[in-house]
């Protein structure tokens, strides 16, 4: 298997128990906590989001197969608990591997993805680890604004 290839696959690797990481030991009220009523996502939409666009990325486009994903339901995903998202996040790790480990240096500059919205293999990969990051920045964020919700503000 290619370097690179080894190098993004750790990398999705890391993402992957950073997200479940960020929710450990959380309940159903925490996961699925927003922060604003309105245009904010709670921890587990996020999550479900995350793996869902790996799925698109990397099983659809790079790998070529047909999933089933439904991107606003992402973000309206409710859970009780992290053992879900876990399984899930196996099933994507395993997957995405397979087929990250088939590629080819020439692989990696075959352009992949919808008419009119076309990436390098090596682009969509990169692209899911910078989405990865992107979002666990928000989870991160939304995890310190849950665990002091009640917390006073300090006096000056």
């Amino acid at each position: 298997m290619l370097t690179e290839v080894q190098n993004y696959i750790a990398a999705l690797r890391d993402r992957r128990a950073d997200l479940l990481q960020t929710l450990t030991d959380l309940n159903g009220d925490a996961l699925n906590w927003r922060p604003l009523a309105e245009d904010a996502n709670s921890l587990y939409a996020l999550a479900v989001h995350s793996l869902g666009a790996e799925r698109r990325w990397v099983h659809e486009w790079i790998g070529g197969r047909t999933i089933d994903r439904d991107r606003a339901a992402e973000f309206r995903a409710r859970g009780e608990d992290v053992p879900v998202l876990r399984a899930q996040s196996e099933t994507v790790a395993r997957d995405s591997e397979a087929i990250l480990a088939q590629l080819t240096e020439p692989d990696l500059e075959q352009l992949r993805g919808d008419p009119g919205r076309l990436h390098s293999v090596r682009y969509c990969i990169v692209h899911v680890l910078e989405h990865y990051n992107e979002h666990l920045g928000q989870m991160r964020l939304t995890r310190q604004l849950w665990e002091n919700r009640r917390a006073r503000p300090q006096e000056i």
